[in-house]
């Protein structure tokens, strides 16, 4: 509904003018609400915890690709540009995004190239002084909840910054998911206390999660999604698999069904799958928990 429809009713049904200003204001309401940009569903995981109930936060790479190798459309610029905040890993993971980034009006929070500087924060300081920045050389810090809490603790002081309106709602809804979170972490330390059984990963991408809750891998297919490895590479991972009894391998949507088939021949080798993408996780302001748990009873599968 739009002013010109309401005067043409004032004309043609004399309807009150305080009527059509009642159905005209959730509209105004509705467009001062931030439109906020995540880059890849993890972070959108953690974004949505902030926005729950004031906005949905939107996410850009649709599911069952990775910011790896991504190239952007002109309806991903639009929908860049359009946003008021974007949240994303930075110009070193995701060069697509490199170039608009430094053309976007909006406020950017790019968590890999700003991971040191939330070390930085004193509350973080204080109480995970112990945590590593780039962590291997692993990208992946959504799988960290010690990482997951800063970039929140972030993201709430732009959000507020820009929406200063909602500023009580984002500021509880911090506190909420960080009470959240802290109670997830003590869950899933319970969980994961029993040493899991030699393993091997898709790809190296587990690092934080690994570090966090005492998992090791013995060794990765490959460092990257997009990198596969020769026929020496493979022999080498089947005389590992014999020579340490490893008992699991995490494969990821992605990978080759043969390269499983070649390590998986012959032995007792049991297969489960990850999801480091969270493409399978509900978003909802527990969806960053969820993903968290999802991780843990994934790995959890993995026997003697």
């Amino acid at each position: 509904m739009n002013l010109s429809t309401c005067w043409f009713g004032l004309r043609a049904w004399r309807f009150p003018l305080v009527i059509c200003l009642l159905l005209l204001a959730p509209f105004a309401n509705a467009q001062q609400t931030l439109n906020v940009l995540a880059s890849i569903k993890p972070l959108q995981l953690i974004a949505q915890a902030l926005t729950q109930d004031i906005s949905d936060t939107q996410v850009l790479l649709p599911p069952g690709v990775t910011p790896h190798d991504y190239a952007l459309k002109p309806s991903d610029l639009k929908r860049v540009y359009a946003s008021d905040v974007l949240i994303w890993l930075g110009s070193e993971v995701e060069p697509y995004l490199a170039k608009p980034a430094t053309m976007y009006q909006g406020e950017q929070l790019a968590t890999w190239q700003s991971s040191e500087d939330l070390h930085d924060e004193s509350h973080y300081q204080e109480h995970h002084h112990d945590s590593h920045d780039h962590l291997y050389g692993d990208p992946h810090i959504w799988f960290s909840p010690d990482q997951a809490v800063a970039i929140a603790r972030q993201l709430a002081g732009v959000l507020i910054a820009k929406d200063q309106q909602n500023a009580s709602r984002y500021q509880q809804n911090l506190t909420d998911f960080l009470t959240r979170v802290s109670r997830k972490d003590v869950e899933i330390k319970a969980q994961l206390a029993d040493q899991l059984p030699a393993y091997l990963v898709a790809h190296n991408a587990y690092s934080y999660f690994e570090e966090h809750y005492g998992l090791k891998h013995v060794a990765a297919i490959s460092d990257t999604p997009e990198s596969k490895p020769g026929a020496r590479g493979l022999l080498t991972l089947r005389r590992l698999i014999a020579e340490q009894q490893i008992r699991c391998l995490f494969i990821e949507p992605q990978t080759d069904q043969r390269i499983v088939s070649i390590l998986a021949e012959n032995n007792a080798l049991q297969v489960y799958s990850l999801d480091p993408m969270a493409n399978e996780i509900g978003v909802s302001d527990t969806g960053y928990e969820d993903f968290l748990q999802d991780t843990a009873d994934r790995f959890s599968q993995c026997h003697w």
